[in-house]
């Protein structure tokens, strides 16, 4: 009895300072932005080097009292962090007059190990372009990117673990290359395409075998589309619904979406918003996606989905 009091004292006087290295990491790499894992240095000299192995990587321009005094954080963070650490990496800033740092950035938090990436920077008067290692990245499963600008492809492209794909307000840069970008997602499972620009591409198939959700999102919203994205060639895009179990579509049919061998799909909705006028094609646009999705069990549908 003595022994077990004993032991329960000790278990009582535990405290953070007591975990491993490798636990305290797993927490710095947990908190909101790795600012402030790096603010815990100050704690003692144990915490000194603790953030520098975290592989967790947070950057949001949040939380800063300006742009520039996250852009001077970032800068120092670069220099002296071993990047080739890094597994998981969330970027979100304005990039301004800072394409060719934050390019920079890009090119050294990237490395060819990387699993998850998402980078949300929004309007930019230059593109941002990602290192060409990505494109071939055997271990990406998680790829999210939001960038009001042409999204540049490059020549070789093999997605082979990717599972989830987010593209924000993109624009595609032609119909070969934008092709070719998702014939290297053959794993893919979850596409999320919000608010992008097709106007430079004719027609494209989408038909990873494993592709199970759907989520399109354009026109309207509070991600309201500059004036570049507000015209549209109408693009072709097909979607394989072999073993898609999920589909939904929110938009203003700027685009033809076409879904077929879609027998699979479980969980559907189709919102529409209400067009300037009423015509053909919008018609068409809605019957051939209700004919597609006519399995569903659930289905929603909007009122003006069904005027249309």
């Amino acid at each position: 009895m003595e022994a077990e009091g004993i032991m329960e004292q000790r278990s009582s006087d535990t405290t953070i300072h007591d975990l491993p290295d490798h636990i305290l990491q797993h927490i710095l790499s947990l908190l909101f932005s790795t600012k402030y894992a790096v603010q815990t240095c100050v704690l003692s000299k144990r915490w000194v080097y603790l953030w520098k192995d975290i592989s967790n990587i947070l950057l949001p321009q949040t939380g800063f009292k300006s742009r520039q005094q996250f852009i001077n954080f970032v800068s120092r963070f670069y220099q002296v962090y071993d990047c080739s650490n890094i597994r998981s990496l969330f970027f979100c800033c304005q990039v301004g007059e800072d394409a060719p740092q934050i390019n920079e950035w890009l090119q050294g938090f990237i490395n060819p190990n990387i699993q998850e990436l998402s980078v949300y920077v929004g309007e930019t008067k230059e593109p941002l372009v990602f290192p060409e290692h990505l494109f071939t990245c055997a271990t990406l499963t998680k790829f999210q990117v939001c960038m009001k600008h042409i999204f540049k492809i490059p020549f070789s492209i093999q997605f082979e673990s990717l599972r989830t794909l987010t593209l924000n307000s993109i624009i595609f840069p032609d119909t070969s290359s934008t092709q070719q970008f998702f014939n290297g997602c053959p794993c893919l499972e979850v596409l999320d395409l919000y608010y992008c620009n097709w106007m430079n591409v004719d027609s494209v198939c989408i038909c990873p075998p494993m592709l199970q959700k759907v989520t399109i999102i354009e026109g309207r919203g509070k991600d309201k589309p500059n004036e570049a994205t507000r015209v549209s060639n109408y693009c072709n895009v097909m979607i394989d619904g072999n073993s898609l179990k999920s589909f939904s579509y929110k938009g203003d049919l700027r685009n033809d979406y076409f879904l077929y061998s879609s027998t699979s799909v479980m969980i559907a909705s189709v919102d529409i918003h209400a067009p300037k006028s009423w015509n053909k094609n919008a018609a068409l646009f809605v019957f051939k996606l209700l004919h597609a999705l006519s399995n569903a069990e659930n289905l929603s549908i909007t009122p003006i989905s069904l005027s249309v």
